[in-house]
């Protein structure tokens, strides 16, 4: 028998929502300094919306700079839904889990370029600088009926910095604890016609000792980084532009024996072209041609123990076509290349996907959906079917019940399929891939007081891979029910923002809980401004989890709290001081791995 989400997380979290509404009433409204969040999303529905019906959660620069949080998994852990496992501090292997989904459950794009390991099958979060970021577009729930492989869990798109007209350097510089040091300089500029921006960085850390069994070293960690990117409107009809991201790594990290010394470097790449036509008065066409790198090698005592660098190519095309007032078609097709190059001798290195789909958004009166069906077809794994379909109604101006429902799939990667025997593990060519029914009821509400949503969702995924020695199979099933709640608004002269998620991810064979998924987290961030003066405070809470599917190790919930000031004492300058888990709280989300402890960073910087 399956359990339900014991209700007295609910009822705990529902008094905590009633009481932050009642705190709400009585405040003022929100200030005219907080910021203002540009309605316009394109991840959720892949073509803009101004009303996404799924979970969307929108960060921007200045919501990066407010919080002064360096590095990409613990700032995307700040938001609603999300849980974030690190091994070891800054620049160690680190995953995300979505509304409880696997760490590879989530499709990572950036500046539309799928970006990911085809041999690991995540993403390197913890190698993205985010000194490079402009935005980020969080969207949470199945989204492979619009972009195919990976979105069970949801989408998480990052948007380099963006070309603007005029001219505008910017630059910062940053010193602290570990010896933490990081440069940043750039530039934006153009004119009306054609616009351009590069950043460069980087950063280093002596790090901490990764591995609390290891010799008690330091393991640093280095990042240097540069992202670029030009656009240009040839006539009035017809726009080009190309985008490029290149960050390289060198990671120092504790494997499982203690005499030897090991060491990563890494390089993540992403470059784009992009052109865009208007055909019609409603018809637009859109052309991307895309590659994404991931390359990792290993050395163990300064001698290369392996090489992995995969490459991702993308040609697609997009038809934008407004059929009628409020209803806006997207017909497209992705053809997909994966390409590995390697020290291991892999039985396949490549392979071929070509995906149709279709996309119906739609807004009539109070009513609004979004249907959309797509068809991938891979040389591995075969052929496979995936949709959504999404509705919203009006029950108030300021009150929208939505609703929603999604096929995903996660197709296995070139070590599950093709890993050369080494007698502990072999590729298993007969996999097939991972699949997923979503089901989500939410409500969002405005107000003049701020802004408030809750939902809830079921997410069932069938053939699960898992290793079984010698190999992966599809053996298992997991049921993950869960609700969220979100809540922004000020109280006297404070900007607040709460939320929070409570989930049950199951195992359905055993009822165990999921591993290394945390049940409960929640998020409050508290910021005012006095003048030239910034002030803030972020409050972390994650309760246990487990590390084994068997329950039997258990890693011990933590709370976090992070202070922040700000002093603009120039015009166009500022200096930050932020100080992360003031408290010193010790804690482990991998077992026997350490997490960061106090930390104080300062920052100097330009921004005209």
């Amino acid at each position: 028998m399956k359990h339900p989400i014991k209700a007295l997380p609910l009822r705990v979290c529902a008094r905590l929502t009633l009481s932050a509404l009642a705190l709400s009433a009585a405040s003022t409204t929100l200030a005219e300094t907080s910021e203002t969040f540009d309605t316009m999303t394109v991840t959720a529905n892949r073509m803009p919306t101004e009303n996404a019906l799924a979970p969307t959660t929108v960060i921007t620069r200045a919501d990066i700079e407010r919080l002064q949080i360096n590095d990409l998994p613990s700032l995307l852990s700040r938001f609603p839904g999300i849980d974030m496992t690190m091994s070891g501090g800054l620049g160690k292997s680190s995953s995300i889990f979505m509304r409880g989904t696997n760490s590879d459950h989530v499709l990572f794009l950036v500046d539309g370029v799928k970006w990911f390991s085809a041999t690991s099958g995540g993403a390197a979060i913890q190698d993205f600088p985010v000194s490079q970021i402009e935005r980020i577009e969080i969207v949470r729930g199945p989204r492979s009926g619009l972009y195919g492989s990976e979105a069970i869990g949801g989408v998480i798109q990052i948007f380099t910095r963006q070309a603007k007209t005029g001219f505008t350097p910017y630059g910062e510089v940053s010193v602290g604890s570990h010896n933490a040091q990081a440069v940043t300089a750039g530039a934006a500029g153009g004119n009306a016609s054609t616009s351009y921006n590069v950043t460069v960085n980087h950063s280093s850390t002596n790090g901490i000792n990764a591995r609390e069994e290891n010799d008690p070293d330091h393991d640093g960690y280095r990042n240097k980084s540069v992202s670029a990117k030009l656009s240009h409107q040839l006539t009035d009809d017809w726009s080009v532009g190309l985008n490029f991201l290149r960050a390289e790594g060198d990671n120092e990290y504790d494997g499982f024996t203690p005499t030897n010394d090991h060491t990563a470097d890494t390089v993540q790449q992403v470059m784009g072209f992009n052109s865009g036509y208007q055909v019609t008065d409603n018809w637009s066409f859109q052309f991307q041609l895309s590659e994404s790198r991931d390359q990792l090698e290993d050395f163990t005592n300064n001698i290369s123990s392996g090489v992995f660098d995969t490459r991702h190519r993308l040609v697609s095309i997009k038809n934008l076509i407004d059929i009628a007032p409020g209803h806006l078609l997207n017909i497209g097709f992705d053809y997909e290349h994966d390409k590995v190059t390697s020290s291991n001798e892999y039985s396949e290195k490549s392979r071929d996907n070509r995906a149709p789909y279709i996309s119906w958004q739609a807004e009539v009166d109070r009513f609004s959906w979004l249907l959309s069906a797509r068809h991938d077809s891979n040389e591995a794994y075969g052929s496979k079917n995936t949709g959504t379909a999404e509705a919203g109604f009006y029950l108030t101006d300021n009150l929208q019940l939505v609703a929603n429902v999604g096929t995903g799939f996660k197709a296995p990667t070139f070590n599950q399929l093709y890993w050369p025997d080494q007698g502990f593990f072999v590729g298993n060519p007969e996999l097939k891939p991972e699949k997923s029914k979503s089901y989500g009821l939410g409500l969002i509400g405005s107000a003049d007081w701020g802004t408030w949503s809750v939902h809830s969702y079921h997410t069932d995924i069938r053939d699960l891979l898992i290793y079984q020695f010698p190999t992966t199979q599809n053996v298992d099933e997991a049921e993950i029910e869960g609700i969220e709640f979100d809540i922004a608004t000020a109280i006297l002269g404070w900007q607040v923002s709460f939320n929070a998620a409570f989930l049950n991810p199951e195992d359905k064979e055993t009822d165990k809980t999921l591993r290394r998924r945390a049940q409960r987290m929640a998020n409050l961030h508290v910021d005012r401004q006095f003048g030239k003066w910034a002030t803030g405070a972020s409050w972390k809470l994650v309760g246990h989890r487990y590390d084994d599917a068997a329950n039997t190790n258990r890693l011990g919930g933590y709370g976090l709290l992070d202070l922040r000031l700000t002093y603009q004492f120039a015009d166009d300058w500022s200096a930050k001081l932020s100080a992360s888990n003031v408290f010193d709280k010790k804690y482990q989300t991998v077992p026997t791995y350490n997490s960061l402890d106090r930390t104080v960073m300062f920052t100097l910087t330009y921004q005209p």
